[in-house]
């Protein structure tokens, strides 16, 4: 099975949960989807830059059959792309490592877990049967280039 992994990673602190994440999912037998760890950085103030990494990451969501989303941070990028996911039909699966997250549309949306010994075999169970056949692209969403 293949998670998109989405989480904040701009300093120390927030790079090295996604580490410890990406290697707990990976002991799982994922294969983890990590921008982080697949792409170089990019120049914030270019718009082709831009555009062209947002349709990458949309393509990879499309791609995985879930979403682990590291919510420590509530980065907005994060939130968007478990939006995302949902609207596709894909299960979420939201993570905090510094205490529970609460907020009433991620708790009604998503698998929430806290902690790192919360990653075991449960996720594979809650994906399964998550599952769906096909996804569905959102109306309105750009085509890919």
């Amino acid at each position: 099975m293949r998670l998109f992994l989405s989480g904040p990673f701009f300093n120390n602190e927030e790079v090295a949960r996604i580490d410890r994440v990406k290697c707990a999912l990976e002991d799982l037998g994922f294969e983890v989807y990590s921008t982080s760890h697949r792409n170089p950085p990019i120049d914030l103030g270019s718009r082709t830059q831009k555009n062209r990494r947002f349709r990458l990451l949309c393509r990879e969501i499309e791609k995985s059959d879930g979403v682990f989303a590291v919510l420590d941070g509530k980065d907005a990028g994060t939130i968007w792309e478990m939006g995302y996911a949902f609207a596709l039909g894909k299960p979420v699966i939201a993570f905090t490592e510094k205490g529970p997250f609460f907020s009433l549309m991620i708790d009604g949306s998503a698998l929430c877990i806290d902690g790192l010994d919360e990653i075991n075999g449960n996720i594979k169970k809650y994906l399964k049967k998550k599952a769906v056949p096909h996804s569905r692209r959102p109306p309105g969403l750009p085509a890919h280039e």
